[in-house]
Parts: structure tokens; sequence; C-alpha cells
């Protein structure tokens, strides 16, 4: 167990918060966007007029015709209004990945178009996932017509020569979309005639009862932390999973593998981890990994990373009472381990 938490402290991320500040009267704005000290667990995220958590550029094979990007903001209600104007938070979001579309497709001809992945709540929530063409982002360009630029931060993750991922927080001057005060109505109309991509992986909709009672009478006794196991699993058929738990005076891990008796990498599927007097995982610099702070159940602060060798990983950690609270998932999103954690949380100490 000690091995899987040393690898955990050592391979997470940074991601850089900034905001961008629309001024009164211009939606779309022309304010320079601020560039903040890398995100750590006890670093607050600033909260500016219309903060972006990270917008992410995934560029390592420039040759693609359509290349994702991942568009991350704090705020939990993208429906209320922005600034007390007409707009909406959700309305000036999109016209952002439209202005960044235009300007990307502008520097790359070949380029069909972006996929972008909107994320509200520090990544905890998939608002939609919406697919702009470069077409459609220059006829939208041409009608509105473009403002000043502004600069924004984008953190991109590409491959360098030798093959090797990497990634920059690159600053970008981008004409910003005129929606004037006669625009609003129409710009407000036309974004809802685009309404996102269903999600079709089915991780949001599978939904397993966690065998929580069997799993808590293999650590009841054997451990002196006060334990916290999920109701439920972001998983279509529980009954693929085998559990392997081990419990020691000083916390428990509940290892959950796809096969019966396989402890393989091939079958690892995630854990669900506790231990007495163990930090926060730190960031790493690896250009593949992801690191934030989030938001649990109950208002809890709670840390997200995700970190990328053979496979990926995804992580949550929370502490309580001087006890590390972790769940991880193989190739898992965010909103599957926060949803495994916040069940945890919500069904109290066992």
């Amino acid at each position: 167990m000690r091995r899987r938490w040393l690898f955990a402290a050592i391979f997470a991320c940074v991601v850089t918060a900034f905001t961008i500040p629309y001024p009164s009267g211009t939606p779309a704005g022309n304010g320079i966007a601020s560039l903040h000290a890398p995100l750590t667990p006890n670093s607050a995220l600033a909260r500016t007029e219309l903060p972006i958590t990270e917008i992410r550029w995934f560029n390592y094979s420039p040759e693609d015709s359509w290349q994702p990007i991942q568009f991350i903001v704090p705020d939990r209600n993208t429906a209320k209004s922005a600034n007390g104007r007409k707009l909406r938070l959700y309305d000036v979001h999109i016209a952002k990945m439209f202005e960044i579309s235009h300007f990307l497709c502008d520097r790359d001809r070949a380029s069909e178009g972006y996929n972008w992945s909107y994320q509200a709540e520090n990544g905890n929530i998939e608002t939609g996932r919406f697919k702009i063409s470069c077409n459609l982002a220059r006829s939208i360009a041409t009608a509105y017509g473009l403002g000043k630029p502004e600069i924004t931060v984008i953190r991109r993750s590409f491959n360098l020569k030798n093959g090797r991922p990497s990634f920059a927080l690159e600053k970008y001057s981008i004409p910003t979309l005129n929606i004037a005060k006669n625009r609003v109505v129409q710009w407000r109309n036309f974004v809802q005639k685009i309404p996102p991509i269903p999600d079709n992986s089915g991780a949001n909709q599978a939904n397993s009862r966690f065998p929580a009672s069997n799993i808590f009478r293999q650590i009841k006794g054997k451990t002196r932390v006060p334990v916290f196991l999920p109701s439920r699993l972001p998983l279509s058929d529980i009954q693929q999973l085998d559990f392997d738990v081990q419990a020691g005076a000083h916390g428990y891990i509940v290892g959950m593998y796809l096969g019966k008796g396989c402890r393989a990498g091939a079958c690892y599927f995630g854990t669900i981890e506790a231990k007495r007097n163990e930090p926060f995982s730190p960031p790493s610099q690896l250009p593949q990994d992801t690191y934030r702070s989030i938001e649990l159940a109950g208002g809890i602060r709670g840390i997200y990373f995700n970190n990328c060798g053979a496979y990926c990983t995804a992580f949550v950690e929370w502490q309580r009472l001087g006890v590390l609270y972790r769940v991880t998932r193989k190739n898992g999103r965010q909103q599957e381990v926060v949803q495994i954690a916040n069940s945890a949380l919500q069904a109290g100490q066992r």
C-alpha cells in the first residue's frame, strides 16, 4: 500500500488558474487575462469577474483536423447573470470558445475545427461538449465583427520533436466578438440553437450499489481511523468487480479489480483509501497531468489530479480529523471519482 501512496505523491500535476475580467458593457470583454500562481491544495482560487479555471488545448497531434480543448470554470451555476447583465455566464463562455476557435482556425488553415469539453465547478460537472467548425467560427466572426483583442492564456499540451510529451502556458492575443447591447438577445438565441453534444459514454448514467456493509465487516476492528465508504459506484455492473480489502491501525485500502482473483495492472479498476497523518499529494510538472482544487459534498475542500503513465489514473483526496482519504479510478474522469467521493461523504462514517 505504501508503494501506491508514494507513487501518487510523486505523480501529481500543476494546473495554473487564471481569470479573464470582462469590463462592464463589454460582454465578450477587452480585459487582460491575469495569470496567477499555480493552484495548490492550500491556495484559494481567485474569484474576480467571470473567472476561468483553465483552458487546455491537447495539441499532441497537430495533423489531426479536429483537436480537443477543455474549458473549465469554477462556477457551479453557469445559468446565472454575467455581472448583472442580460447575458448569462453560459453565453459568455460559449462566446469565448468561438473566439478561440476562430483565432486558432486562422493560425492553422488545415484545421477543420475544435472539440470543446465545457466543465463547471472546477471540473466536477460536465456541462457539455461542443464541436465548433472553422467554417462556423468564421461565419460568426463575420456576422458579429471582431473587437479589440484580449490576452488569453491557454495551457497547450504537445509532443516535442523527440516524441516526448510537454506543455506550455501560452499567451495569445485573441480578438473578441462584438456582442453589443442590441445583439445580446441575438447571441442568446444563437446559443440556444447549439445544444451540447450528448455524452454517450454512459458514465453519468451507470450507477450500481457498492457492497459497503460487506466491505466494512472486513475493516471493522482492524483500524482506528473513521471509515468512509460509498453507497454507489458509477459502474453499470458491480458484479464484475473483485475487492481486495486490507486494513491496519492507521488506515485501510479497498482495491477494486475487474475479474475474480486478478490483481494484474490490466485488471486494476481503482481504490478507496484512508491513511492517518498523510499529507495531500503534491503537484508535479508532468505535462500530461492535471491538478486542481475542488469542492466536495458538504463544502469539504479537496483536490483532484490525474496522472498518466502507461495509463491514466484519476484521483480525489480530502482530509478529515488528521486522516487523508483518497478515491482513484483507472482511466477515470473527474466527474466519476468525485461522484464516488461524494457518495462516501454523504453516506457518513460507517
